[in-house]
């Protein structure tokens, strides 16, 4: 039984979700469904790249990931069917993939073109309904891949996921801001492995927070503090409040982590 998971920047408000399940439960009935997220920011490509990146590899091999944050919709960008790490990835080609195919080098990209995979009327406005779902079925179903459509040798690809890192200092960016509030880095805390976590300084815009924490916990209510997070990424964190405030302090803010003392 193949799983489909879905990602979009939909809501829920609307019946856009649901009426890409029928689409994908008409051409495989045997799906299993799995919502992973659907309240992402509209469209915020790079954050749904993040979102995700994070998530595909607790799924099993066969796994087809439908990602569906698409502004350039109706346009000329091409829309991607990806085979990488044994998944499936369709989603359009406009760097939603980044993040998955810089950890999976060996993938193979294919466009969207065989008439099986379409509705035959395709609107301009809705290629999640009437291409990518129908496309994540089939490939549920057992379409073969080969068959989808050309190769695409270079999709489209935001700026790497990893920070820069030196000796004494490490340079990154929050790339993901989630419900409660917390900003999530591209610094890897397997990077300050042999830092002493009591002597670094964390550098966010204007603030500094001083060391590592172990748990949001390990902070008083309202204080900001600094941990290594659920993905493995340094995350800024506000215990029983929000990061984010004062809100100047979102995705692209520069972060530095700074090694003090010999």
């Amino acid at each position: 039984m193949a799983i489909v998971t879905l990602t979009t920047d939909f809501g829920w408000r609307d019946n856009f979700v649901g009426v890409m399940k029928g689409v994908i439960l008409a051409r495989c009935p045997q799906a299993r469904l799995v919502d992973l997220a659907h309240d992402l920011p509209a469209h915020d490509v790079a954050q749904a790249a993040f979102s995700l990146w994070s998530a595909w590899p607790f799924f099993p091999e066969g796994t087809v990931h439908l990602a569906v944050v698409d502004p350039g919709v109706g346009g000329q960008r091409a829309v991607l069917a990806v085979r990488a790490a044994g998944r499936y990835f369709v989603a359009p080609d406009n760097g939603l993939l980044s993040y998955v195919l810089d950890d999976c080098p060996d993938f193979e990209a294919r466009r969207i073109e065989h008439a099986d995979l379409r509705f035959e009327t395709v609107s301009h406005t809705f290629h999640g309904r009437d291409v990518m779902a129908p496309a994540a079925a089939r490939l549920a179903a057992g379409f073969a891949f080969d068959q989808v459509g050309p190769g695409i040798q270079e999709p489209v690809r935001l700026p790497l996921l990893k920070a820069r890192a030196g000796p004494d200092a490490i340079q990154g960016r929050v790339v993901y801001v989630d419900r409660f509030g917390n900003l999530i880095t591209n610094i890897d805390a397997n990077d300050l492995a042999g830092w002493d976590p009591d002597q670094l300084t964390l550098e966010i815009g204007d603030l500094i927070v001083r060391g590592l924490s172990a748990a949001y916990a390990s902070a008083e209510p309202g204080r900001l503090l600094a941990l290594g997070g659920s993905q493995g990424l340094i995350e800024i964190a506000r215990n029983q409040g929000r990061a984010e405030d004062p809100p100047r302090l979102t995705v692209g803010t520069t972060v530095v982590i700074r090694r003090q003392g010999p």
